[in-house]
């Protein structure tokens, strides 16, 4: 399938943040699975990653198309979109987005790595709702 040529506006964030709630979805059931806890921390990674594009969205700011989610929050501070002090580690799920979707991941990500990376990605999706859904 190829990608449309022009650009266009990504979507809503409802939209965003419903594509965000589904991977955090299948983050879960992989965890209650016999899913490789590579893939686990992926799906973990990419509701973080569609949970800040949805809030870069509902305030108007135009996101990059990356993965890095360090760079995204970098976004957000540059346009003064406050992270709550217990989302300030989220970057450390980036190296999930990619390098670990493959075999010969440089390292073993443990049931620790995995419950983290659950953790944050059930607080950025609850942060991205509340934020989205607030009034005013």
């Amino acid at each position: 399938m190829n990608p449309p040529l022009k650009p266009r506006l990504p979507a809503s964030p409802g939209d965003w943040l419903n594509h965000a709630r589904s991977d955090l979805k299948l983050a879960r059931l992989g965890a209650s699975q016999d899913v490789l806890p590579e893939q686990i921390c992926f799906h973990a990674q990419q509701a973080v990653e569609k949970a800040l594009k949805a809030v870069l969205l509902f305030s108007g700011t135009d996101f990059p198309l990356t993965h890095d989610i360090e760079e995204l929050l970098d976004t957000m501070d540059g346009v003064g979109i406050i992270i709550p002090n217990e989302l300030k580690q989220i970057g450390a799920l980036t190296p999930y987005a990619v390098e670990s979707r493959y075999p010969g991941y440089w390292g073993e990500i443990t049931r620790d790595d995995v419950a983290e990376a659950l953790m944050l990605a059930e607080k950025t999706a609850s942060w991205a709702d509340e934020y989205i859904r607030k009034p005013g």
